[in-house]
């Protein structure tokens, strides 16, 4: 076959469409493989951190009653939860404290709470906090806010601040 200005072109664009395949082959391996590693930092989100409530949800509904009288000028010390590595302390209604321990799972985002103080509270509002709280099973975080869910659509809302 004689050598043409044509056979030269081709080979040029073969190699060169091998070449990008080849990057993008990469590419695309590497976003898939950086991606699936993803994983919280735990210690950034709960460790030494202190959240706010800022909402509820009970049974799938938002409960806007309480949501409103969470913090009033005299009493702004209740309803927040504090983490240390592997305890937590909280309180909720003026002099209902409550605390355990925690683990939580950075990459699929899972958490647990076992209450070693649940104290006995006669606020219908506080027993069904403490309900959720027994019954967390998954977080949700950003830097300025943490969801608590458990599986029965209830979600405890944080935020950084009152």
């Amino acid at each position: 076959m004689p050598y043409s200005i044509a056979t030269e072109f081709n080979n040029t664009n073969n190699i060169n469409m091998r070449r990008i395949q080849t990057i993008l082959t990469i590419t695309l391996t590497l976003l898939v493989l950086s991606a699936c590693k993803r994983e919280d930092d735990i210690d950034e989100i709960f460790v030494g951190r202190t959240w706010y409530m800022n909402g509820v949800v009970i049974n799938g509904v938002t409960n806007s009653k309480e949501t409103q009288n969470f913090y009033t000028d005299t009493d702004r010390s209740c309803y927040f939860i504090s983490f240390s590595s592997g305890t937590f302390q909280g309180r909720l209604s003026s002099n209902v404290a409550f605390s355990g321990t925690w683990q939580a799972d950075g990459k699929h985002q899972t958490i647990t709470l076992r209450l070693t103080e649940k104290p006995n509270t006669d606020n219908l509002f506080d027993n069904q906090l403490l309900n959720i709280l027994s019954s967390v099973i998954s977080y949700t975080s950003g830097a300025e806010y943490m969801y608590l869910n458990d599986n029965n659509q209830n979600t405890i809302r944080f935020g950084t601040i009152r």
